[in-house]
């Protein structure tokens, strides 16, 4: 499984996130600050998710906006936030997914 963010570089304000969920299993999208050790270094627990503590807002909620249980397969979720310029990690934080890969780096100029 994959998370791509695109476009990879947006301009600072409003940025809307949707996430169009193509895979077999549930999905979700966190927005955090990207790591001072870079994309994909977030220590994973024993329960198989990274600390989301620092998350600016989420898009895990089927066909609607903000906070759920995820976005079931063939679904869209969104959220819209405001981001200052500087570098995001977005992630999939179900179990062991972002242990798997899924995430990717977001520019906002």
């Amino acid at each position: 499984a994959t998370l791509v963010a695109t476009p990879t570089s947006v301009p600072a304000g409003r940025v809307s996130f949707v996430l169009a969920n193509t895979g077999a299993l549930v999905h979700e999208l966190v927005v955090l600050p990207l790591p001072s050790d870079g994309l994909g270094t977030r220590p994973v627990g024993a329960d198989g998710k990274i600390d989301e503590s620092q998350s600016l807002d989420e898009a895990s909620r089927s066909c609607a906006a903000g906070t759920g249980d995820g976005i079931a397969p063939g679904s869209t979720g969104w959220t819209t936030i405001i981001l200052k310029p500087g570098r995001y990690e977005l992630v999939c934080d179900m179990p062991w997914h972002y242990a798997a890969g899924m995430f990717d780096v977001l520019t906002v100029t």
